[in-house]
């Protein structure tokens, strides 16, 4: 098969947010390797603040399949067991 053309799939992903400490409110453009995964059962990403040093959850809703994807596999469950 041949892809014709590519689509929105590799697309970088960036997003504007504001830090959410108070006295902080930096804005900041937050780039794919920016993003971390938190290493519980939340399913959470974040990025940490370059001026406070804060952790800030970015949404589920606001990153592509593509990028959930890549940050699961980055992502480690522990068993209580």
């Amino acid at each position: 098969m041949k892809v014709l053309e590519e689509g929105k799939w590799k697309n970088p992903w960036s997003g504007e947010y504001v830090c959410c400490e108070k006295s902080c409110g930096a804005k900041l453009l937050v780039e794919e390797n920016d993003l971390l995964a938190r290493f519980d059962k939340t399913d959470e990403n974040y990025f940490v603040c370059p001026i406070c040093g804060r952790e800030n959850n970015v949404p589920r809703n606001d990153l592509p399949l593509r990028l959930k994807e890549k940050l699961n596999k980055k992502r480690k469950y522990y068993d209580c067991d």
